[in-house]
């Protein structure tokens, strides 16, 4: 983050936090007025539901905005009224009728007052932990930016081969002696993407070290680490693990298990996850913070105040998570997860309560009905972004399953197919120019017989391993079925899209696959229509698919683009 955006930062965060000590200033003296009530014991019953609930929004959030104890005194009194609130939801009187409270607790409330008036309002540590944010920048997944690979050694050699076919499979690769440190240490400052470091095992222990001292050390940034070693005994292997490897190949490697297994990690330990969480809190100023920073951690995010239009911004906003306080005035958190599971789109859906509700049972029994995690208010910045990231991931994860094919990890046919007729949309709206690319392995069916199926697995994850580093996290990469892809190329002209397929095209045809002591290359063809051509995302699809079959009756290992008649026409 920079200098500019952090000070912008706190400077909104400042603004919030005047807005709660004047909205806290202004809710002790209605507090004050129910004290008053308290003590003439002329408090009725729905003047008590409502002491109650400036109570629990005060105790949920004080904390949170450097006031902790005025949040802990507004607790205290908040878990004396409560028996008293439930009890006379239970009864049957007139919500006019006066309660009789004892009266230490008028007192108690009065010192709130001057709890706001002569509390310091404790400065906030720093929101979102910079330093957090300095390792999730040293990752951005690699869909979209080159997974980086620079091997450290101390004999150079040894490894310039195998750099070589690394950079084959899509990866940008460099090659650094351990002995010029700096340089090695300069060239990290300068990667912004996710990057993986490479050795051979006898170079482990002082990479690590390397690591360990010069770049974590320094700039707060974790590489994962791979191993190359020409054994692969259990001692060998214990002995690498034991040192701290993330990762460990053997000789006679095998470059598209090792292409797939950098690719892992670097979606593993990469994986940014731009979550969408929608947060149901009818306290503005402490959701306007919850939104200010998880926004700045890198997720998305919507704040629905007034519960009654949750589930339209469910429907508008489709998040990963959702954040929501169990107790929002005239509304339930636990009734409103209930209603969220009526609808079978939402029944995997994590909902997380946020709430100063300390209680045990009332937590599990809150959990019991629809929700899957408690937090409990105040929680710190650093807490939250931690929180929701995880659970951000394992919706991820878990959409992943339901959406992606197995084998490769892109979308299922049905779904790129869905997001041909988005991006057609998107064209009509900004005007833009996009395309879609229709490819197919070559001669596919004589890998399986010749050199069996598992064989042509490796080629097809090969294949997706190279358009995930070739293409931008803009564009969209599905498996279409079998042999065959369908990318769609956003905002991308015909012919920048014909050259940047032909570039991936040559780079397939250039890898070498190995089966036992034989060897074999593969060659793709791919057909490309410019989607803006067509009123409908399945003609351009039809267009992509008829170009292809020209580029196979033409002669395979080449790109051939849809030409419309009717522009020849205009032409």
């Amino acid at each position: 983050m920079t200098t500019e955006a952090h000070d912008q930062l706190q400077k909104r965060l400042k603004l919030l936090q005047d807005r709660f000590v004047e909205r806290a200033q202004s809710d002790v003296e209605t507090l004050g007025r129910f004290a008053r009530q308290i003590e003439q014991q002329q408090l009725s019953r729905l003047g008590l539901v409502e002491c109650y609930q400036l109570l629990h929004r005060m105790a949920g959030s004080a904390g949170t905005f450097g006031l902790p104890k005025l949040g802990a005194a507004a607790r205290s009194i908040e878990n004396q009224l409560k028996p008293v609130v439930e009890a006379r939801d239970r009864q049957t009187d007139s919500p006019d009728d006066p309660i009789a409270l004892p009266a230490d607790l008028a007192m108690q409330i009065h010192e709130l007052t001057e709890l706001v008036q002569k509390s310091d309002v404790q400065t906030k540590p720093e929101t979102a932990d910079e330093h957090s944010h300095q390792v999730e920048d040293a990752y951005e997944g690699s869909h979209g930016m080159q997974v980086q690979v620079m091997a450290l050694a101390h004999d150079t050699g040894y490894l310039s081969g195998l750099m070589a076919d690394l950079q084959g499979y899509g990866f940008a690769c460099d090659l650094v002696s351990l002995s010029e440190s700096r340089a090695a240490i300069e060239n990290l400052k300068q990667r912004s993407g996710a990057t993986i470091l490479l050795c051979q095992d006898s170079d482990l222990a002082d990479v690590l070290r390397f690591r360990t001292d010069h770049i974590e050390k320094n700039e707060h940034r974790r590489f994962p680490v791979v191993g190359i070693g020409r054994q692969n005994t259990f001692e060998s292997l214990y002995r690498v693990a034991e040192q701290g490897a993330t990762a460990y190949f053997s000789e006679p490697l095998d470059m598209p298990a090792l292409a797939e297994r950098i690719e892992s990690l670097a979606l593993e330990r990469g994986s940014r996850p731009q979550g969408r969480v929608l947060i149901v809190d009818d306290d503005k100023e402490l959701g306007e913070r919850y939104c200010l920073v998880l926004n700045n951690a890198g997720m998305k995010t919507k704040l629905v105040s007034d519960p009654t239009k949750m589930m339209s911004a469910l429907s508008a906003f489709e998040p990963d998570i959702v954040l929501m306080d169990v107790q929002l005035r005239a509304h339930s958190g636990v009734t409103l997860a209930r209603m969220i599971r009526y609808e079978p789109r939402w029944l995997g859906l994590p909902i997380v309560y946020l709430s100063s509700e300390d209680n045990p049972e009332v937590q599990l029994d809150a959990l019991a009905k629809g929700a899957d995690e408690f937090l409990v208010k105040p929680v710190t910045d650093e807490y939250l972004v931690r929180s929701v990231r995880i659970r951000c991931y394992r919706a991820r994860q878990l959409s992943d399953l339901m959406n992606r094919d197995s084998l490769t990890g892109l979308l299922k046919h049905s779904l790129i197919k869905q997001e041909v007729e988005r991006e057609l949309a998107r064209c009509r709206r900004s005007g833009q120019f996009s395309c879609v690319v229709m490819l197919d392995l070559d001669h596919f069916k004589k890998v399986n017989d010749t050199w069996g199926h598992g064989q042509g697995d490796i080629v097809i994850r090969t294949l997706a391993h190279l358009l995930r580093n070739r293409l931008r996290e803009s564009d969209t990469i599905g498996r279409y079925g079998g042999e065959e892809f369908l990318v769609v190329l956003s905002d991308c002209p015909i012919e920048q899209a014909e050259e940047l397929i032909d570039d991936i095209r040559a780079r397939f045809s250039e890898l070498v696959f190995t089966s036992g002591d034989d060897s074999f290359q593969v060659t793709m063809s791919a057909g490309i229509a410019a989607i803006n051509d067509f009123p409908l995302a399945s003609e351009a699809i039809e267009a992509a698919d008829q170009a292809l079959y020209e580029r196979k009756q033409a002669g395979r290992n080449g790109v051939t683009v849809y030409q419309r008649q009717d522009r020849d026409q205009d032409d």
